[in-house]
C-alpha cells in the first residue's frame, strides 16, 4: 500500500516556493492574454484586412492572397458605370418616388450646398465639384463618394463597411481633410474588380 503513495508529501519546500511562482506567472499570463484578446477584438475592424489604411500602411501579411479593390472616382461618375451604383443601395440620379441621396444625409455634414443652399446630390459633388469647388478641402468629397460607393458595393473588397467609412471621415474632415483625401484616393485607386 505504501507504494501508492503520492509524492508530493515527500516534496521539498523549494518545489512548493516554485510552484508558487509558477501560480502567479500563470496569472499574469492569463492576465495578459485576456488583455491581448481585448486589443484584438476592440481592434479588429482596423486589423481584420491589409485591405484597411491601417492594414496597407502596416504591410499586414496575415492573408497575403486578399486582393484589394476600389472604383476611382472617374469610375463611378461615368454614364456608362451608373448601374453599378444600384447593388451600393445609393442612387445616383432621382427619379419620381426615389430622391438621390445628399452629400450631406450621407455624411451627416452641412458644408456640401449650393449657392441657393440646396444640398449637392452624391453623383453631383462627384461631377461638379471635382477639382477647387470643393467647400472643405480640393477632391475631398470626390474621393469620399468614390470610396463610400466602393465600401458599400457586394463585389469590391475595400476593407470597410460604407458605415466604418461614414465614421472615418466624420472623424477626419475637419481636423485632418488633406490627409483623409489622400488615403481616401490610394483606397479608391487599387484594380477595380467591376471593370
Amino acid at each position: 500500500m505504501s507504494d501508492h503513495t503520492p509524492e508530493a508529501q515527500d516534496t521539498p519546500h523549494e518545489v512548493s516556493q516554485g510552484d508558487s511562482v509558477d501560480q502567479s506567472r500563470r496569472r499574469l499570463t492569463g492576465a495578459a492574454l485576456g488583455v491581448s484578446a481585448v486589443f484584438t477584438l476592440a481592434s479588429r475592424p482596423v486589423w481584420a484586412s491589409q485591405c484597411t489604411i491601417s492594414g496597407m500602411a502596416s504591410g499586414n501579411l496575415s492573408n497575403p492572397q486578399e486582393i484589394c479593390g476600389g472604383g476611382t472616382p472617374g469610375y463611378w461618375k461615368a454614364p456608362v458605370h451608373l448601374d453599378s451604383w444600384g447593388p451600393t443601395g445609393f442612387t445616383p440620379i432621382s427619379k419620381p418616388g426615389n430622391p438621390a441621396e445628399t452629400f450631406n444625409e450621407v455624411f451627416s455634414v452641412t458644408q456640401y450646398v449650393r449657392n441657393d443652399g440646396r444640398a449637392y446630390t452624391l453623383l453631383e459633388v462627384m461631377r461638379e465639384l471635382n477639382g477647387n469647388g470643393d467647400p472643405i478641402s480640393t477632391n475631398l468629397g470626390f474621393h469620399a463618394v468614390a470610396a463610400l460607393l466602393n465600401a458599400a458595393h457586394p463585389a469590391v473588397n475595400f476593407g470597410y463597411t460604407s458605415g466604418e467609412l461614414i465614421e472615418l471621415f466624420q472623424s477626419n474632415y475637419l481636423t485632418n481633410p488633406e490627409k483623409l483625401k489622400n488615403s481616401l484616393a490610394m483606397l479608391n485607386e487599387r484594380d477595380c474588380p467591376l471593370n
